[in-house]
């Protein structure tokens, strides 16, 4: 009867894929409960690599285990998966889940977020950004979590602000087995997925292959998705070594929702979008290639090694009005006069490749052990622009296909080289320190493509050398009041160079014809006949790396019924970069330092067992950002002095609560309530323009079909997800030109699936 189920299943996946029927979530692993027992516990049990805290070190960081990962709707991108931790905030810009999802840790947005996947760096080289709608259905993939706030270890090369998410791929099983998930939704909303992994072959070998499908069609209009996503596992295990080989992919067709809509334009219509071109899609895939191999060299030894190889491929396309002829060189190309103004459609294309190696050596001695090891990377992007078609034109009329109107590479090479040291000095006092240097190296040119020729070419090379120490101390104090009680701090600096557009104005990049980086000296660069300009060279940014110091302190609690952990933040920055606030002469931001700035906060994680069907779980943080010092000079010369201003785009405060009933082992429910507190869109501390505060309340029921009857059904499971039960309109982003601008979030909708177990 199984087989026939399971064949049955798979073949609804792939017929649903034919049909283009839409999907959602992912159902919990059942938790055998016994009437007497408390059903909140060991929930902390997370793979500890070299890059993560263990539970005999308690920092700022929250953990989530695999079967966590599935009772959060693991369908949702990550992002999406995160917001019940404290001080994480997640939204996506089509409203709804799918296509670009954003995180926050402590305000800081993903340019600031450090990403590891099994030990691997994996923020973008160029703009430091995690571009989540590349990795499709990633969770469904993933062990377990590791989020780690503020300034964290050096382990994997990374620098963040805010914080790490650690990921970690499944382990696989020694048994064959398997699972297909259907579900669907609100808005389009649909997923399909079927995992299946071998178990255990000849010769200590295990593989296992997921593939998903998911799309919708976006709460705000023309913000639809699809997406496809592939990973591929293989491992062998030995008596001395273990080799993991990781491939996985994904392509995303997304229609463009990065634009935020008008407050009177959401006051008609909240599903508003300011892009009306039908076409307005970005199309991209971003295939992963990693090796693994940990050789046991003692009892006290192992050396790790990680090889990885990222390319990145598409484009994203745009109709736009009155453009200048000259700007994409139809001067040339049409016979217009270089200042007339036409509407097309153009492509921005990139290629991205990207190939690095992470080495480390691990020690245990006595009471600690000590990681040794770094990274290095060569990252080449080239970047170009196509004319697709013009008014009044066809493409025959004039445009090759291979016709560029401006191009420009990008090439980096970095490296950093770390020690981490852990010891228990004496039992229950454990002190950690953890030094990091590192190197970045970056060239820029635009290629003598259309009008980019002569003194309208630009070039740079910026080149950046930070050390970074940490330090910290955990005490487990022992027993108090019942549970076990400790206490931590610690301290650490990171700094983190300007990304490629951050060189350039925020709204006028390497792109536009004319527009000059943003440097303070330069020199001609001539061709070989020692008379033509061949391109402008630039040195010494304006924009300058920021540097942060953190000081972190909190306690912990658990007992056998509740748990806590109540820690607080002072990071104190020097150059932060910072949207200015100030304008140009089109209306549109520039970026650049604040000299001083103070971010603050406070962070509470509780969980608790309220008796042995009910816990509870809180996720609470408070924060005070500002400037200290932040003087500039806009544009036209206009003097803005906005010390002691709050900083734009931080909520002021996060939380999420969740009440979960376990009715019995195999019927769970949920209703969990998400409260974001006020945003301001700009620098000034105007009242006027700000997002209000706002609270959406959930609701989510987990059933295995066997409860209702249907016994040949026991490996399946049904879900239903109700979102926003209150309809509660609200927004999650924006920014102030004129009037507000917002990001609004998704009104009352559902998702509702099936997954069945094999």
């Amino acid at each position: 009867m199984q087989s026939l189920i399971k064949k049955i299943l798979l073949g609804l996946f792939f017929l649903t894929h034919a049909a283009g029927i839409m999907p959602t979530s992912s159902f919990p692993a059942e938790v055998e409960t016994d009437e007497d027992e408390p059903i909140v516990h060991e929930i902390d049990e997370v793979v500890i690599t070299a890059s993560r805290y263990g539970n005999e070190v308690r920092l700022n960081l929250s953990n989530i285990t695999a079967e966590e990962l599935e009772f959060r709707e693991p369908d949702l991108p990550l992002p999406m998966l995160l917001q019940d931790l404290p001080g994480v905030f997640s939204y996506s810009d089509a409203g709804s889940n799918l296509g670009y999802t954003y995180l926050k840790i402590r305000g800081f947005d993903q340019h600031r977020v450090g990403v590891l996947i099994n030990g691997i760096p994996f923020n973008d080289p160029e703009d430091h950004n995690m571009w989540w709608v590349n990795m499709p259905d990633l969770s469904s993939s993933l062990e377990d979590i590791q989020v780690q706030r503020g300034v964290t270890n050096s382990i994997g090369g990374l620098a963040p602000m805010g914080g790490t998410i650690d990921l970690v791929t499944k382990r696989l099983s020694e048994r064959e087995q398997g699972r297909v998930s259907l579900s669907a939704g609100s808005y389009g909303f649909g997923r399909q997925m079927v995992r299946y992994e071998t178990g255990d072959l000849n010769g200590g070998f295990r593989s296992s292959l997921r593939l998903s499908r998911q799309n919708s069609d976006g709460y705000r209009q023309r913000t639809g998705v699809e997406q496809w996503g592939v990973f591929w596992t293989g491992e062998h295990q030995s008596d001395r070594s273990f080799t993991r080989v990781n491939i996985y992919t994904g392509q995303e067709i997304t229609h463009h929702a990065w634009n935020a809509s008008p407050q009177s334009a959401l006051e008609q219509d909240r599903t508003h979008n300011p892009e009306t071109y039908h076409n307005a899609v970005d199309n991209f895939k971003q295939p992963h290639y990693e090796l693994h191999n940990d050789v046991y060299l003692s009892d006290n030894w192992t050396l790790k090694n990680s090889l990885y190889y990222v390319q990145g491929m598409g484009y994203y396309e745009n109709f736009k009005e009155d453009r200048t002829a000259q700007d994409y060189a139809l001067d040339q190309h049409l016979g217009l006069d270089a200042g007339d103004e036409v509407d097309l459609v153009r492509r921005k294309y990139v290629r991205k490749d990207q190939v690095g190696w992470v080495p480390r050596i691990l020690y245990e001695h006595g009471k600690g052990r000590l990681v040794m090891g770094g990274d290095v990377y060569k990252f080449h992007s080239n970047h170009w622009g196509n004319v697709m078609n013009v008014s009044g034109y066809t493409p025959d009329d004039f445009i090759d296909p291979q016709f560029k109107y401006h191009e420009y590479v990008g090439d980096k090479k970095a490296y950093n080289l770390y020690a981490n040291e852990r010891f228990e000095v004496v039992d229950g006092l454990t002190l950690m320190g953890d030094l990091q240097y590192q190197h970045k190296h970056y060239d820029f040119l635009q290629n003598e493509v259309g009008n980019f020729v002569g003194d309208l070419r630009n070039g740079y090379t910026v080149e950046y050398d930070f050390f970074n120490p940490k330090g910290g101390v955990h005490w487990q104090a022992g027993r108090l009041v019942g549970g076990d009680f400790a206490m931590y701090g610690s301290v650490g600096v990171n700094h983190r160079e300007p990304t490629d557009n951050e060189l350039y104005d925020t709204w006028d990049g390497a792109d536009d014809l004319g527009v000059r980086p943003l440097f303070n000296q330069s020199r001609q660069v001539m061709k070989d006949d020692g008379v033509t300009v061949d391109h402008i060279q630039w040195w010494d940014p304006k924009v300058r790396e920021e540097k942060v110091v953190d000081y972190e302190a909190g306690v912990s609690w658990a007992g056998e019924f509740l748990s806590f952990t109540l820690g607080g933040y002072w990071m104190d920055f020097t150059d932060e970069i910072v949207p200015y606030g100030g304008t140009n002469e089109e209306g549109f931001g520039i970026r650049g330092n604040s000299d001083k700035t103070l971010h603050r906060g406070l962070e509470l994680g509780l969980r608790a067992s309220v008796n042995h069907r009910n816990s509870l779980t809180l996720a609470a943080s408070r924060s005070w950002d500002k400037y200290e010092v932040f003087n500039f000079i806009d544009w036209d010369g206009t003097p803005y002095d906005y010390s002691g201003n709050p900083i734009a785009l931080f909520p002021e405060h996060l939380l999420s609560v969740s009440w979960i009933t376990q009715w019995n082992p195999g019927v769970r429910s949920r209703i969990r309530v998400r409260n974001v507190g006020k945003q301001y869109l700009d620098n000034t501390g105007d009242e006027d323009r700000t997002i209000d505060p706002w609270t959406t309340v959930d609701l989510s029921l987990w059933l295995g079909l066997d409860q209702i009857g249907l016994k040949a059904l026991e490996a399946a499971r049904a879900f239903i997800h109700l979102r926003n039960i209150g309809d509660v309109e609200y927004e999650t982003t924006g920014y102030y030109s004129g009037e507000n601008y917002y990001i609004p979030g998704a009104g009352r909708n559902f998702a509702v699936g099936l997954d069945y177990d094999f």
